[in-house]
């Protein structure tokens, strides 16, 4: 599918720089942060807390714990109920902010890169509470990822947005590149890697000034990011193999390699080198309700309607908000929902630009397979799904290849939820699989 990204066009020339966004009275944080976990809390309504400090830690395993952190100093109000992203009601902490900062507007000490070993690097991560959000809806814990790697040859980082009505990832690569790979370099060292791959849009305006950064275990992969889906390991792997560097580079990258995004690897590198929890979010706001675009460094927490004064209030009233992409993402309703480690984009949208909702009966046009990627048959899949049908053997390895680029709900004529439902699929028979390995 070839798209009109605007990471290709001149829209990221317009910035140059990130800002931190206003300070909200309160933040809500959820108990939640990443895919599948869940958190005990460790404080209670009352308590003072500082910036940074830890207020939930993880119950997924005790031996590798991780942890949510107060996001802004202040007093603990209450542990209430909120809405997230995908629909879910979860507990979280509300605190009042009040106090000084440890981190926010001070110049923070670097750690000596050379005296950090493997283990320090990723028990860091763990403390610190840093996510890998490559595949944003399954953001997991970067930490707890290394730790149950057995083997990882190289390190691939997505300088760009898999998403191609998204820019956060390329502003983020953008402003921060040199800490960026500083960071890499210190993720292929806990893993052991054979080398860091850095994948760019071939496109990009200053790709000669990189070739000071490249050595023998640092390579810039050129894309072509006009073509979607472009950012899955498939595709990375895939271009890698057709890449000069496959005969040059004395490593290689497989899918079974670590895979992370510019905003994760900028978190790893806050967590490592500036020992900083993650306690707040860039993030790009945009829609044709808002004034202008922008993109704002956000406290977790913080509720999206407060964030709205700093961008001068509504043009227009928004019929609903897009988090994290128009293809990939997801649409809320809600203003009040807090900003979560797994946001990176908030778009807002008039009615004027929202089309017919309503779910009709499959008309067979085919579009859906035609447009697949992989080749897979997201029509029989999904009436796999509604109607019970038992799967063939087939059909279960078909879903289970499925890279979740969701163009066969984007083509579908009769708006049916495609590359959700086979989302859906996908899981319950990797857990499967998974339970019966297990037996």
């Amino acid at each position: 599918m070839n798209s009109n990204n605007p990471v290709v066009s001149s829209v990221i020339k317009n910035y140059s720089y990130t800002q931190n966004a206003f300070l909200s009275k309160v933040v809500t944080i959820p108990l939640i942060q990443e895919y599948g976990s869940s958190y005990r809390v460790l404080v209670k309504p009352g308590d003072v807390v500082q910036e940074g400090e830890k207020i939930a830690v993880s119950e997924k395993t005790d031996v590798y714990p991780t942890y949510i952190h107060s996001s802004v100093p202040g007093t603990v109000t209450e542990i209430v109920s909120c809405t997230l992203l995908n629909g879910k009601q979860e507990f979280a902490v509300r605190i009042k902010f009040g106090g000084s900062f440890k981190y926010l507007g001070k110049k923070l000490p670097e750690e000596n890169e050379s005296l950090l070993t493997p283990a320090s690097i990723t028990d860091s991560l763990l403390d610190k509470g840093v996510i890998n959000t490559f595949d944003i809806t399954k953001p997991e814990s970067l930490g707890y990822q290394i730790r149950r790697m057995k083997k990882c040859g190289c390190i691939a980082v997505r300088m760009f947005d898999e998403d191609p009505y998204r820019i956060t990832d390329s502003l983020v690569a953008k402003f921060n590149l040199e800490k960026i790979i500083r960071a890499s370099r210190l993720l292929a060292k806990a893993l052991n890697a054979g080398g860091v791959v850095l994948a760019i849009d071939q496109k990009i305006q200053n790709k000669a000034s990189l070739k000071e950064f490249e050595s023998d275990d640092l390579k810039f992969l050129e894309m072509n990011i006009k073509r979607y889906p472009c950012g899955t390991p498939r595709e990375m792997v895939s271009a890698f193999s057709r890449s000069s560097l496959k005969k040059s580079c004395n490593f290689s990258l497989s899918k079974k390699d670590l895979f992370i995004d510019s905003s994760s690897m900028l978190e790893v590198y806050n967590a490592i080198i500036l020992n900083t929890p993650a306690i707040s979010r860039n993030i790009h706001f945009s829609g044709n309700c808002l004034y202008s675009s922008c993109m704002l460094n956000v406290k977790i927490g913080t509720p999206i309607k407060d964030i709205v004064s700093q961008l001068g209030g509504f043009v227009k009233t928004p019929s609903l908000f897009i988090i994290n992409g128009e293809l990939g993402g997801s649409s809320a309703q809600s203003l009040d929902m807090p900003i979560t480690k797994d946001i990176k984009s908030v778009k807002f949208v008039s009615s004027r630009k929202i089309t017919d909702e309503q779910i009709y009966s499959c008309i067979n046009c085919g579009n859906c397979r035609l447009i697949c990627p992989v080749k897979i048959s997201p029509d029989i899949l999904y009436n796999s799904v509604i109607t019970s049908s038992p799967l063939s053997q087939t059909l279960e390895t078909s879903a289970v290849i499925c890279n979740s680029c969701g163009l066969c709900s984007t083509v579908c004529q009769a708006r049916l939820p495609l590359a959700q439902t086979i989302s859906v699929l996908k899981e319950n028979i990797l857990n499967s699989n998974k339970e019966q390995e297990e037996q």
